[in-house]
């Protein structure tokens, strides 16, 4: 995707050095600080990123630490590259990937082990991919119509008439099927029901990814998150044929959160993403050391779930919230600070980000799922525990000396 051949071009991470020497400037994402540096030293690290990434690509799994290495020393020059680039054309589409390069990062020097560390690492990241990287960002970009459209228009369907007709320049020439397009926006009287259909996307379909109560959880997530993926890659399917639109490093992630969820969901769910589970598996690592990872895990995944809830919430203050903080203004329109959490504000008017129609009812939104979210933590720990307590209290019982009269 990076060397052009199916990204946008202007999103590509590896074009940087070309358009900063050709006069382009960059800021960085969460400071908003402009980049002084020289091109030379973005090209440094552009090859530094391809020779250690294609040593990774070409080393043989049986060189594992090998492996780890050239991928930790490329995961540095491609987040810089990626992060910038985010401010180079203003885009999102690199948000989700650099996120999730990072997290891989964490988890790479466990995963591929016969172990149970690699068994817990490559969970928490599946885990990850689902709940931290997708379904957090649609439900931002859900909650974004909301905040800047108002109710009334995502009931009736205007902000998705504003994104067809006038709600990115030049969308006739950059559409594929311009025709399609045609036919669409000829669909005046059904662009309710496409909005709808768009809400139930963004908003119903992470919601559920995210707030799946613990005991429904083993049996129907792997459903809910397939059905998530495959109504993702559809919405981008339609969206580059329709607008354009070029979401290709979405739909990867999409692809690699199927292919890890459908051998579970093929033996029937019987275990579940929660890294939790992933620890009852016996193995060469120490219960201690599965544990640690475990709740190391669940940790980061609690932090950067609650680094989501946290810019949304700033949104829905007009940045009061990061001014409070010292946080400069963000960089995209002064509503958006791109990296690592993103509002995703795409097809909302201009002028409806600097008066939002829904600030209440998108925080309402914002509060419900975030404790709903909560209560299923807390029911799942709680679970956890008591099962821990009982491994326990079976494993002490077992050790204590058999005697005639009870102790």
């Amino acid at each position: 995707l990076e060397v052009g051949a199916f990204q946008a071009p202007e999103s590509c991470a590896m074009q940087l050095p070309e358009f900063v020497s050709g006069g382009g400037t960059l800021r960085t994402p969460l400071w908003n600080h402009r980049y002084t540096k020289s091109s030379a030293r973005l090209e440094a690290a552009r090859r530094l990123l391809l020779a250690a990434w294609l040593c990774f690509l070409c080393l043989p799994p049986r060189y594992r630490r090998a492996s780890t290495c050239c991928f930790l020393a490329g995961v540095a020059p491609y987040s810089m590259l990626a992060v910038l680039n985010l401010t180079s054309d203003m885009s999102h589409t690199n948000q989700p990937l650099s996120l999730f390069v990072v997290a891989a990062a964490l988890a790479m020097p466990f995963l591929g082990g016969r172990d149970a560390a690699g068994d817990i690492a490559g969970r928490w990241l599946t885990q990850f991919l689902a709940l931290c990287v997708l379904a957090s960002g649609y439900l931002a970009a859900g909650l974004s119509k909301i905040r800047y459209a108002g109710v009334t228009a995502v009931l009736n369907g205007d902000w998705l008439h504003f994104a067809l007709t006038e709600g990115t320049s030049g969308i006739r020439q950059r559409s594929p099927c311009p025709w399609l397009l045609d036919r669409v926006i000829a669909l005046d009287q059904h662009v309710p029901l496409l909005s709808w259909g768009a809400m139930a996307f963004e908003l119903l379909l992470p919601a559920l990814v995210l707030v799946l109560p613990a005991p429904l959880r083993a049996k129907y997530c792997g459903y809910v998150h397939l059905a998530f993926v495959a109504s993702a890659i559809g919405f981008h399917a339609f969206n580059f044929a329709v607008l354009g639109a070029n979401f290709m490093s979405n739909c990867v992630l999409l692809g690699v959160l199927g292919a890890a969820l459908l051998p579970q969901v093929r033996a029937g769910l019987r275990q579940s993403l929660a890294p939790e589970d992933a620890g009852r598996r016996e193995g060469a690592c120490s219960v201690t050391v599965s544990s640690s990872l475990a709740w190391a895990g669940s940790l980061l995944t609690l932090l950067c779930l609650l680094g989501w809830a946290a810019n949304n919430a700033d949104a829905d203050s007009k940045n009061e919230i990061g001014a409070a903080l010292g946080l400069p203004r963000p960089v995209l329109h002064g509503i958006d600070r791109l990296f690592p959490f993103s509002v995703f504000p795409m097809y909302t008017e201009k002028r409806t980000r600097k008066w939002p129609k829904g600030l209440a009812a998108s925080h309402a939104v914002l509060l419900v799922i975030t404790s709903l979210q909560v209560l299923s933590a807390a029911l799942q720990y709680s679970g956890h525990c008591k099962l821990v307590w009982r491994r326990r209290d079976d494993r002490e019982a077992r050790l204590l000396p058999q005697t005639d009269t009870p102790s």
